[in-house]
């Protein structure tokens, strides 16, 4: 994900590209600059840097109040955040506050009971279910729960989680690049999704999926949700015998799809809308990325971002 940031900035013309990095990652060499940011350096470095830079853009997790302290750095920074801000952040990463704010709005999205593993499960609840860290990214510590005595040992140590009925449906996301002024699609894709000895797992994705299977429940969510700006993944499950998309999270930063989008634009042409439509400068001029990239055969990509090339069914 990060390379596939840097290289699309580095696509236009006029811009010098700034990337931190842990010295012990390996990098390949290109046409931006790279800061090593040894232990205990990373809130300085940061800091300095984008209070030097025009535009700063944040790839963290949203695990653990990460991603919105970063995006509380940048409000005291003369630079443009090309992310979602801090409230949009956090309600997002709360995955009990989300789904309760969703559901008062009318969109349909799981019912969810907050638990404590440790001392049990609730039975009077709808099983199979999924039990899922509240605070927590992509699929990480996502469990399968035939019923309230089959709890795995390593999600009773967890703390409190929460529970959500299991969705029927394909495991869906829409990503987009949301303005001051107006949000464009990006394109909608399936999520490769697992479950393995009773856990989720995610393995990657493959982008583009049928657009018409992009509901008005994914629009509705988006636009019910106040600061999210950038690049935006909405997970749904799209249920194909009622034409229904069920809103699952909303993830308030680049995802995995980039690498796919990245691949089926032409360079340069995400990064040139992102910061139009940040800025409100020529968002209305951006193109139709979607149409482009719908029109074109699937690339599939596992979750460490390496391709494998698919047919269009």
């Amino acid at each position: 994900m990060r390379r596939t940031l840097v290289r699309e900035f580095s696509a236009l013309a006029d811009t010098r590209v700034i990337v931190m990095l842990d010295p012990q990652i390996v990098d390949y060499e290109g046409a931006w600059t790279v800061v090593p940011v040894g232990p205990g350096e990373e809130l300085s470095i940061f800091e300095s840097l984008a209070s030097q830079a025009d535009y700063t853009l944040v790839i963290a997790p949203e695990t653990d109040g990460i991603l919105a302290a970063r995006a509380r750095v940048l409000e005291r920074c003369q630079t443009i955040s090309l992310g979602s801000t801090p409230e949009a952040v956090e309600l997002s990463a709360d995955k009990m506050r989300m789904g309760t704010f969703l559901a008062s709005r009318g969109i349909s999205t799981p019912h969810c009971r907050l638990v404590d593993p440790a001392t049990g499960l609730p039975d009077d609840f709808a099983y199979p279910a999924v039990l899922k860290p509240r605070d927590g990214a992509g699929s990480v510590h996502t469990y399968l729960i035939e019923s309230p005595n089959s709890i795995p040992d390593d999600a009773k140590s967890r703390g409190h989680a929460i529970l959500q009925p299991l969705e029927p449906g394909l495991p869906m996301s829409a990503s987009f690049l949301v303005g001051t002024r107006s949000t464009k699609l990006l394109g909608v894709g399936r999520q490769d999704i697992v479950c393995e000895d009773g856990r989720f797992v995610y393995q990657g994705g493959t982008i583009p999926a049928p657009r018409d299977w992009l509901a008005t429940e994914v629009w509705h969510a988006l636009e019910a949700v106040a600061g999210l700006r950038g690049f935006v993944g909405v997970d749904f499950v799209y249920n194909e015998a009622d034409r229904r998309a069920c809103v699952l999270e909303i993830n308030p930063r680049p995802t995995t799809s980039i690498v796919g989008l990245e691949r089926l634009l032409p360079a340069g042409m995400i990064a040139r809308s992102w910061l139009e439509l940040v800025t409100g400068n020529g968002g209305e001029k951006c193109g139709d990325m979607a149409k482009i990239v719908h029109a074109q055969d699937p690339v599939s990509f596992h979750a460490d971002g390496m391709f494998r090339t698919t047919k269009r069914a």
